[in-house]
This record gives C-alpha cells, structure tokens and sequence, in this order.
C-alpha cells in the first residue's frame, strides 16, 4: 500500500494551462438577473446571482445576491473534489512546478491518452517521460474485440518522477473529444506495507431512490464515492514510521495505492482513512488495517 500526501497547487505553482473560462468576470457595472453566473479572477471560482439587480460589493464578499457555487474551469482540478472537473475539448495541456515531489495522481480523467513530462527547469533537459493510453477495455475474446464498449481508464497515479526544486511537469491529455480531469495531484509518496490478498472494493452510492405511494419507484442519479478495506504487513522497524505517516494523514485527502498490478484500479482512491490499526503480531512482523474512504 502506498499514499500519495498532496502538495497544496497555488497560482505561483501553475506555470501556464490551455484550459478556457466558460463565463465571463463579474463587472460591478453589470444589471444581472437571477441565475446569472459569473467568474471572479481574483477568488477563481464562480457565482450564480440570487437577486436581480446591480451591487458594487464583489461576489465573494456578498452572499445576499450571490452564491458561490464552483471553481473556475481552470482551477477545478485542484480544488479536491472528483465531481468538479477542468474540461476542454480534444486537448488539455497543464505545466506544474510544485517544487519537491515525486508523484502525481489523477482522478476523473476522460480522454485518450496521457502523457506526461518532466524537466529539471523551464525549457531544461527532459528528466522523465511517460505515454499512457487511457483506454482500459479488456478483451478476452473476438466477440469483444468488436463489440465490447469502450472502457475508461480514470485514475492514474505515477509515483516515479525525478525530484527537482526547478522541476517543470508539463500534463497533457488528448481524445477525440472533450477531455476532463477531475484531480490533478502532485506531491510525496509513502510506502506503508505489502498489501495482502483479501482487500476489498465497494462504493457508496449517493442517488436517490424513491417509491411511492403507487409502489413506482423513481431514481435521481447521483455521484458515488469508492472504498476500500485492506489489511498490510510491514516490518516491525517501519512500525513507528507508518504511525507517524498515518497519524500526519488523518483527515488529508490522499491518493492511496493497494497495488501496482494492472488491473486492480478499483483499489486505487482518492479519499481519506476513517481508520486505522496496528496488530504487532510477530517479533519482526506486524500488521496494519486500513478504511478508506473515497470522495466524490
């Protein structure tokens, strides 16, 4: 099992993004009416109008008139939600200095391909490429290969990039239409012990089902988040090291890898344990329990 603990993006740390603002800035000049939806720079992120009229005070500061609803499209894919997702069509070309980290995750992702870049300075000596193909479709047969729908590979987590103080990672994800990423995620990655067989994968489905009096049942679709249970076996000597990486993570959203088997994604999450526990089991051998919890 691995963590990835994320490295918080601010606006030094995004060098430059191709993405595009769908709503345009908030003028103070402006006469909006009810459901406006504006984009303040300064905050990015944007608000939808609740009265009619015009108000000098800007949005964030003026909840009377207006609601903050989202970020910007630009910042969406950092603000720590999957469901907010950054989207351009065809192409989407992020470049990151973060600083000291050697991994980045990502979740939510429609698209392609995936490629990523990593230079030891702006415009400096390629350190780490990598080409992934986003399509997760997995045939067994002919019948497959002609029929199968296309499967969608959205979580991708890479925990072997070069550290660089100066390090520029460029991101890039290519389709054939629009392309989303719903966590972009940079930051230091923890071994934590060898995940045994036995994890489990669910999720927790937030639509809604309601029957009447009828006995119809109707269904709102809604967004869901994953789980996981996994138990670890590590070294007696790691055992204050994963305490301490464990007790720094709690209530830290973090990519968390059962393994890097392909084929397992549904045991890589973005969430948060809800709990955690260690059995010293054996004199060299212990062993650590794991919840974790996705978000949506």
């Amino acid at each position: 099992m691995k963590a990835v603990k994320p490295t918080a993006i601010t606006a030094a740390m995004l060098v430059s993004t191709d993405a595009t603002e769908t709503y345009t800035a908030w003028n103070a000049a402006t006469a909006y009416i009810v459901g406006d939806i504006v984009l303040r720079t300064t905050t990015e992120r944007l608000y939808q109008r609740l009265v009619a009229g015009t108000t000098a005070t800007a949005p964030e500061s003026d909840t009377t008139n207006w609601l903050d609803i989202a970020p910007s499209n630009k910042w969406a894919m950092f603000d720590g939600e999957i469901s907010t997702a950054t989207t351009k069509s065809t192409s989407l070309t992020v470049v990151l200095k973060p600083g000291y980290v050697n991994s980045l995750a990502l979740f939510g992702l429609v698209g392609s391909n995936l490629a990523v870049t990593v230079r030891d300075a702006l415009a400096g000596n390629i350190v780490y490429t990598l080409s992934q193909d986003l399509d997760g479709t997995i045939i067994a047969d002919w019948y497959q290969y002609f029929f199968e729908p296309a499967v969608q590979l959205a979580e991708v987590v890479l925990t072997d990039l070069p550290p660089y103080l100066d390090g520029h990672i460029t991101i890039a994800i290519t389709g054939g239409g629009t392309v989303k990423c719903g966590i972009l995620l940079a930051g230091t990655v923890y071994t934590l012990g060898d995940t045994e067989a036995g994890a489990s994968a669910s999720i927790i489905d937030y639509s809604r089902k309601d029957t009447s009096a009828a006995g119809i049942t109707s269904f709102v679709r809604r967004a869901y988040s994953k789980r996981m249970s996994a138990r670890l076996m590590l070294p007696n000597a790691q055992l204050n090291k994963v305490q301490r990486v464990l007790a720094d993570l709690r209530a830290t959203p973090c990519a968390w890898i059962a393994t890097d088997a392909s084929g397992f994604e549904p045991l890589t999450i973005y969430g948060f344990y809800r709990d955690f526990s260690i059995d010293v089991a054996y004199a060299v051998l212990s062993y650590c329990s794991l919840e974790i919890e996705g978000l949506t």
